[in-house]
């Protein structure tokens, strides 16, 4: 079975990456220990430890390396799946260079190191600057052109919706001030870097550079490299330029949006293997789905158990099929990496996928592993997608029908027009959800879910509600309010946001990926602070509570206080854990809910 590989660069790395890995997978373990020895530093300690070198470029880059290669390696071994393509952007470049079998690890890592320390000297600290521009269908609005004329480059094209820009200090500053008055809707987020990557600036380093790839070039399988894609040149490598493409890469504009189509070509699932996964933002902005694999847990939750023997067909000649490089003559096939299930709802058993229901936008993504005999609906919280409730598929017994509620203006959807009004998500919520109460159902909200889930329990039509309503880390609607975050400025709102917890730390730490995340976010937070309460007939069904113990946005108190409004409360679970104990303390949420919804279900048979 056939799959694409894409790995991230250089701001995907965390504290800790990799150590799940090298904990479960001797080969994982290797695996640094090769690269350490290559480079001579402790590459795990620098990853695991709260090492400041970690965000040093020259430390940065190949540390990054070694865990993707790391974690790639363990998927092949544990699958018989193959891939046909590989892509990365920038550092990561070199990453799908290593995977596809043209770099040696040891070399691999050394190159990176040399770059990092070179790209980290070639400018004076505080000397250049890059910013990301967002904005729906940027590459066809002439921001470039703008730019160019401030005197600044377009270091990086991610997507349609997003350019990052680099140049000297002052440059950039302008560049601001000149698209701030022709675009007043573009989104200007400078980034945290030491030097104006991928521009002019770097020329300097490209001709030391180049002698540390001959030096490689011995033991370097250039023909491999047709199955990797080209920052430079947008499209798969040829061999007789990898060096020479290598070497611009380094002060070019990398064309990821090229590269991303390329590797669209192919046709297969898509899997980004890294630390943290910016790309599948990227790749959202072309309808194209991609699956993460950043932990153990993540290979856990493939189904490698049912993986297929591994194709007889060269990766390299499958790649060679999606350019127009000269045929190449097929080779033993290089190693293989697993394919996946889809990126929404995954479950190691065969999954019986229903249509996607939507209504104004609001997506409802139906997943069950049985002939089910009841609904649980699973209202989303702010900030939240389909993929939070992923895993719950894999945990909840067969009979449960999982549906989970998405928000527009999300994923790959980013061009829809957002809910602010609670309201109008009620309304919306409610012509999505009522065609599919022909079966019994129960809803579970948590924060700004569990006031969705409350409010349209309390709207559904006489004779149809829910047979359980679990509501969890929210408080009493009809207790006071607090004061409106969604009207702060960016950073104001980011850090106020931040204390819920909720905002992965590759989101946070990556502020081109902050940006695309920011807007959904601020919208969910506008429908939080336009709800109002209002007395109603409430649920009649039973309801029951669930909170963090150390949540410091909901108290005890603030909790128990929804017993003013559900005369059906049956019951309140505080769990170990913060705001986010739902994914703290999944399973033992889990647990409970299933015993819960066993006691309701149709067709229970007492003991």
């Amino acid at each position: 079975m056939s799959c694409t590989i894409v790995f991230p660069g250089q701001g995907a790395q965390r504290t800790g990456m990799g150590a799940d890995f090298c904990a479960e997978f001797p080969l994982a373990q290797d695996t640094f220990a090769e690269a350490s020895a290559a480079v001579g530093e402790d590459l795990l300690r620098i990853c695991v430890e709260r090492d400041p070198r970690l965000h040093r470029t020259e430390y940065t880059q190949p540390c990054v390396l070694t865990m993707e290669i790391a974690a790639y390696r363990v998927l092949v071994s544990e699958s018989g799946w193959q891939p046909v393509a590989f892509g990365g952007h920038s550092l990561g470049e070199y990453a799908a260079l290593v995977a596809a079998g043209v770099f040696e690890l040891a070399d691999g890592v050394r190159l990176v190191r040399t770059r990092g320390a070179l790209m980290q000297r070639a400018v004076p600290e505080g000397a250049g600057a890059m910013a990301a521009l967002i904005l729906p269908g940027i590459a066809d609005s002439g921001v470039a052109d703008l730019v160019a004329e401030a005197g600044v480059e377009v270091a990086n094209d991610n997507s349609t919706d997003q350019l990052v820009i680099s140049g000297e200090r002052d440059a950039v500053a302008a560049a601001r001030v000149v698209l701030g008055e022709r675009f007043p809707e573009l989104r200007f987020v400078p980034l945290r870097v030491s030097a104006p990557f991928h521009s002019r600036w770097m020329r300097g380093i490209e001709d030391e550079f180049a002698g540390h790839l001959a030096e490689c070039a011995p033991r370097t399988r250039a023909e491999r490299a047709v199955a990797v894609t080209s920052n430079y040149t947008g499209e798969f490598h040829r061999p007789e330029t990898l060096a020479e493409h290598l070497v611009r890469q380094i002060s070019a504009p990398v064309r990821w949006t090229a590269n991303m189509r390329a590797l669209l070509r192919s046709g297969t699932p898509r899997y980004e293997v890294g630390p943290s996964a910016p790309l599948s933002k990227f790749f959202a902005t072309l309808d194209a789905p991609v699956t993460r694999i950043a932990t153990v847990a993540d290979v856990r939750a493939l189904p490698l158990s049912q993986a297929a023997p591994a194709e007889t067909v060269s990766a390299i000649s499958s790649a060679a099929a999606l350019t127009a490089a000269a045929p190449v003559t097929p080779r033993t096939a290089m190693p293989v990496a697993p394919e996946p299930a889809p990126a929404a709802m995954t479950s190691p058993t065969a999954v019986a996928a229903q249509p996607i229901r939507e209504a104004q936008g609001l997506t409802i993504h139906r997943k069950s592993a049985a002939t089910p005999s009841l609904r649980l609906f699973c209202w989303p919280f702010a900030g939240g997608k389909a993929a939070a409730y992923t895993p719950w598929r894999r945990q909840l017994p067969d009979w449960i029908e999982l549906c989970v509620l998405e928000l527009p203006a999300r994923q790959r959807h980013l061009a829809q027009t957002p809910i602010r009004r609670f309201t109008d998500l009620v309304e919306t919520a409610l012509t999505a959800v009522l065609p599919l109460t022909d079966l019994p159902f129960a809803f579970f909200g948590h924060s700004l879910g569990a006031l969705a889930a409350y409010e349209v329990a309390r709207r559904l039509p006489e004779g149809i509600a829910p047979r359980a309503l679990f509501l969890g880390g929210a408080v009493a609607p009809h207790l006071p309010r607090p004061g409106r975050l969604s009207e702060l400025p960016d950073h104001e709102f980011v850090a106020a946001v931040g204390h819920y917890g909720g905002i992965p730390p590759e989101v946070r730490e990556t502020p081109e990926v902050m940006a695309l995340f920011l807007p959904a976010l601020r919208s969910d937070f506008e429908i939080f602070d336009d709800y109002r309460f209002t007395p109603a007939a409430a649920p009649s069904c039973p309801a029951h509570l669930f909170g963090g113990r150390d949540d410091r946005q909901v108290a005890a108190s603030q909790l128990e206080a929804w017993r003013d409004v559900l005369p059906g409360l049956r019951s309140t679970e505080l769990l170990p854990g913060g705001h986010f104990f739902l994914v703290e303390q999944r399973a033992a949420l889990l647990d409970s809910l299933a015993d819960k919804l066993a006691a309701v279900r149709p067709d229970a048979v007492s003991a």
